[in-house]
C-alpha cells in the first residue's frame, strides 16, 4: 500500500480565501449574559452564506468529487500492479467551513482556555493523523512517476528509472500526467469543481468590504468597546494580525485569553458580523452581475464535473 498527496487547488486555495478569512471578527445586538465570568457568546457564522458560495462546490460536492477522483486513480494504479490507496481526510480542526470563523471566534468558553486556537482535542487528533501519514509507506520513485506523472516537480522525475522517465513502467505506457491527471481529465476538473475566479472574486470581497462607511462605524464602536477592556486595536483585522496570536499551534498565554474574551464580549453587543455581512454581500451580489457568464459557465461545468462523478461512484 501506498499514499500521496498532490498538491491541488481545494480546500485549498478552495482554502487561501478560508486562511484569509480568518482575519476577521462576528457580532449581534446587545443582549444579557448568562455567566457572571463570561461573556455571551458571539454569533456562530458558520451557517451564513454568501452570494458567491452558489458558484462554488459544497463540502458534499467536494466530497463526490474527491471519492471519485480517488477510485478513478486507484483503478489506473492497479493496471500497473501498484495498490494505492488514498490518505485519509484529516480530522477536522478549527472553523468547520468557510463561513465559522469569517468574521471572527465566538464560543467564549473555548476562547476561556485557548484564546484564538482551535480545541486542544480537535489539534491532537489532527497531530496524530498527520503523524500517521507520514508513517505510511511511500511509493518508489518510479511508482510516484506513475501517479503524478508530468505534474510532479523535476527532482521526483530525475529520481525515477530511465523506463519510467521514457514513458512506460513494466512495459505499459504511463499516462500523460500519471493516473492523478488521467482520473481528472475524466472529471474535467483539476480543482475539485472551485472555480479559480469565484474564489479570487469570495477572497477580494472580504478585506473590501471593510472599506464599506457602516462597516469602518461599527469598527470604531468596537475598537472603543476594546479601548474600555484595556486593549487597543482600531480594527477586528488589526487584532488577528497580531503576531503573538498566529495561527500556528502554540502555548496559549493569559493576554492571548484575555484579548479574545474582550474581543467576544464586544462582537456579542455591537453588531459587528451582521455589517460586515451585509456589506460583504452586497459586494459580492455586484461582483455576480459583472462577471455573471463567467460565474454561470463555471457553475455548469462544475454540475457536470459532478454528474460524472456519481457515475464514476455508483
Amino acid at each position: 500500500m501506498s499514499r500521496y498527496r498532490r498538491p491541488a487547488l481545494s480546500r485549498i486555495t478552495v482554502l487561501a480565501a478560508v486562511v484569509a478569512a480568518l482575519v476577521a471578527t462576528g457580532c449581534s445586538p446587545d443582549r444579557d449574559r448568562t455567566s457572571p465570568a463570561l461573556p455571551h457568546d458571539a454569533p456562530d457564522t458558520s451557517r451564513w452564506t454568501l452570494p458567491l458560495t452558489a458558484y462554488q462546490p459544497t463540502e458534499e460536492e467536494r466530497q463526490i468529487l474527491l471519492r471519485a477522483e480517488h477510485r478513478l486513480v486507484r483503478a489506473c494504479m492497479r493496471r500497473f500492479a501498484i495498490d494505492w490507496r488514498p490518505p485519509a481526510d484529516l480530522p477536522v480542526v478549527g472553523p468547520r467551513n468557510s463561513m465559522d470563523w469569517r468574521y471572527g471566534i465566538h464560543d467564549a468558553r473555548l476562547a476561556a482556555t485557548r484564546g484564538f486556537q482551535p480545541d486542544a482535542a480537535q489539534q491532537r487528533r489532527h497531530d496524530r493523523a498527520m503523524r500517521a501519514e507520514a508513517k505510511a509507506p511511500a511509493l518508489s520513485p518510479d511508482q510516484e512517476v506513475v501517479l503524478g506523472g508530468t505534474d510532479l516537480p523535476p527532482e521526483a522525475r530525475d529520481a525515477a528509472g530511465k523506463e519510467v522517465r521514457d514513458g512506460t513502467y513494466r512495459g505499459r505506457k504511463v499516462p500523460h500526467g500519471g493516473c492523478f491527471t488521467e482520473a481528472r481529465d475524466r472529471l474535467r476538473t483539476t480543482t475539485y469543481g472551485v472555480s479559480p475566479l469565484a474564489a479570487d472574486l469570495y477572497s477580494r470581497s472580504f478585506p473590501a468590504a471593510t472599506r464599506d462607511p457602516a462597516v469602518r462605524a461599527v469598527f470604531r464602536r468596537w475598537s472603543a468597546c476594546m479601548k474600555d477592556k484595556g486593549f487597543t486595536y482600531k480594527t477586528p483585522v488589526q487584532l488577528f494580525d497580531d503576531p503573538r496570536f498566529g495561527r500556528q499551534p502554540h502555548k496559549v498565554t493569559g493576554t492571548e485569553t484575555a484579548v479574545a474574551l474582550a474581543d467576544i464580549g464586544c462582537r456579542a453587543r455591537l453588531p459587528v458580523a451582521e455589517t460586515w455581512h451585509a456589506a460583504e454581500t452586497r459586494l459580492q451580489r455586484r461582483y455576480v452581475r459583472e462577471h455573471a457568464d463567467r460565474l454561470n459557465t463555471a457553475r455548469r461545468a462544475l454540475d457536470r464535473s459532478l454528474t460524472e462523478a456519481r457515475k464514476v461512484l455508483s
